[in-house]
């Protein structure tokens, strides 16, 4: 990525979570060789592990597609008889790989035939960065597991559908480059694209004879793992406390330490060197395992967190405490007044959506220093903003509308300007002006990302006040037992397990964490910010499992334990609550 900084080009480190990689699979009448060409192309474009845009056509190949190609794909000369040439395809397959990472499934037969055809066409060939999912599966999988597609979604447990057609076959790498990439960071702590393209190219190793600790602990220890999630506690002979991970699947986790087929990193080897045992913690949600680990690395300390774990840092817009606010992107949230939304997923999502709303409304751009020399600039002229710098008092109100438009955008609250964002890009790819409407295309899946996610939680950090039901891991119908956690200020401040006959017992804790007068933190730990992530984004996908109680309608802690004890009821099934107000002698 290349940024201008007062007219020069500095080149950013990509993160792979801000990447953006299209996925390629093809469909041809046979090799890539220049009698041969495509019958059918998928190219699935995603970010962050998700589908942001896509182009999956059949092709009019002009020659008759071979009876075993029509047996191997299901493909036949009926179905492309009315279907595209790829003279009409390649403009808008083009534009839509832009300068994205090029990525399939042996990536050398689709590079090179799709390079062929564009030589064919007058095109140049391609020269964007590429990956191949073959070579990232030979350094990261164990030697004996085939890298071959179909063996790799059987591996990972991912079911392919239309197996042999593009999309089909290009959705099941999309799936398997996620699971490579999880890996890849969690094996050998790769966090950027270029370490990631790098990755696919180091040279296989032979490996050394296993150690013994390391021999006893594979058979001891990994039959016994479950396949659920939870957290790991790997510890020296001493019983020292050196690492604390987590997984949605402890065997498959753990048991990756053990493969020897690629060389580790130096800090990876010296761990295993040091491990003489391993507890593990299991959970009954991934949530509690990622909630778990939080807690048990700030209890323990283990050195080894400190070299393989690194908190991420978040981005969160800041509506400024000004009496004319202005949108920005901070790192830091502080106790200034300020209103701050957020954590956002990336860097690339915080400045799509401040981009879109700052060219869609007239909040001033400008710092504070230009705004009290009191002059208009040139967004005035282009009606980019209202000019409260020098017309504060006939500017007031209408300013505040817009603030206002921009934090009900921000919480969830008003999704008009997504629809004026799809009329504009609709009308861009009717004036065949294919890229900017792919660019904007981008914007909006940013743009959904906030709106859809804000709409379940409230997104200014300072009001995040609220308790998160949901089930234990032994919740049954007999045993109806849930977890609730106590969310203050956006950070988790307690946790506690309780039947629904036991809800009272909590109006003690209720009145501490949320009555006692605590004030807002005037900043927050990066640690503390990993875990706001965690938790808003566990919400938004898990929304429709369970349910939050927000604390801004009650006035003390036994207006809030009431308000609990009714929810707890309802979702447990029971018809009324009187019993246990009575039993508590509350009425």
């Amino acid at each position: 990525m290349c940024l201008k900084i007062k007219g020069s080009c500095v080149t950013e480190p990509i993160r792979i979570t801000d990447a953006t990689f299209t996925v390629i699979d093809l469909e041809t009448t046979g090799g890539a060789q220049i009698e041969h060409t495509i019958i059918e192309v998928a190219a699935l474009k995603v970010r962050g592990g998700e589908l942001i845009d896509e182009l999956t056509t059949l092709v009019n190949p002009q020659q008759p597609i071979s009876y075993f190609i029509s047996q191997y794909t299901g493909i036949t000369n009926d179905m492309v008889r009315s279907a595209p040439r790829l003279e009409e395809v390649l403009p808008q397959l083009l534009a839509l790989i832009g300068d994205s990472v090029f990525v399939a499934h042996n990536i050398s037969f689709d590079l090179r035939f799709l390079n062929m055809e564009l030589k064919r066409h007058g095109k140049p060939a391609l020269q964007n960065p590429a990956l191949c999912t073959v070579r990232l599966a030979r350094r990261l999988l164990p030697k004996q597991q085939r890298k071959s597609l179909g063996e790799l979604a059987q591996w990972f447990g991912i079911v392919i559908k239309e197996r042999h057609r593009a999309r089909g076959d290009a959705m099941a790498t999309v799936q398997v480059l996620q699971k490579l990439i999880e890996i890849a960071a969690e094996k050998h702590d790769i966090e950027y694209l270029d370490e990631l393209l790098s990755l696919q190219f180091q040279p296989m190793r032979y490996f050394k004879k296993e150690p013994a600790h390391i021999r006893q602990l594979r058979e001891r220890l990994l039959p016994t793992l479950p396949e659920k999630p939870g957290v790991y506690l790997m510890r020296s002979a001493v019983g020292e406390v050196l690492y604390v991970g987590k997984s949605k699947n402890l065997k498959a986790r753990i048991s990756s330490y053990f493969t020897s087929e690629t060389e580790k990193p130096e800090k990876i080897r010296e761990l295993m060197r040091a491990v003489r045992a391993i507890d593990i913690v299991p959970t009954g949600s991934e949530l509690e395992a990622l909630l778990t680990e939080s807690r048990l690395i700030k209890a323990h300390r283990p050195r080894y967190n400190t070299l393989l774990k690194r908190y991420k840092s978040y981005p969160f817009l800041r509506l400024s405490a000004h009496r004319f606010p202005r949108l920005e992107i901070t790192m830091t949230v502080q106790d200034d007044g300020a209103e701050y939304f957020g954590p956002f997923p990336s860097m690339q999502v915080a400045r799509d959506v401040c981009d879109v709303l700052s060219k869609n409304s007239l909040l001033r751009e400008c710092s504070d220093e230009e705004f009290q020399k009191g002059r208009a600039c040139l967004y005035l002229d282009l009606q980019r903003c209202l000019a409260p710098c020098e017309r504060m008092q006939a500017v007031e109100e209408a300013y505040q509308q817009e603030v206002e438009r921009v934090r009900r955008f921000l919480s969830g609250e008003d999704s008009a300007l997504i629809a004026l964002l799809t009329e504009k890009m609709k009308q861009l790819a009717n004036e065949l002006r294919f890229e900017e409407a792919a660019e904007l295309r981008s914007k909006i899946h940013s743009l959904k990302r906030v709106f859809y996610r804000q709409a379940d939680i409230i997104s200014s950090v300072n009001e995040n006040n609220l308790l998160i039901i949901l089930p234990s891991e032994k919740y049954s119908e007999r045993c109806k037992e849930f977890v609730v956690l106590f969310i203050r200020f956006g950070r988790l401040k307690a946790q506690h397990k309780i039947s629904p006959d036991e809800v009272f017992a909590l109006e003690g804790e209720i009145r501490r964490v949320f009555f006692s007068g605590e004030q807002k933190p005037e900043r927050c730990e990066k640690e503390e910010i990993d875990e706001m992530h965690i938790l808003s984004s566990w919400i938004y996908h898990n929304r429709e499992s369970l349910a939050c109680l927000y604390m801004s309608p009650y006035s003390s802690a036994e207006h809030a334990v009431m308000a609990l004890a009714e929810r707890l009821a309802e979702l447990s099934g029971l018809q009324k609550v009187q019993s246990l107000c009575k039993a508590e002698g509350m009425s």
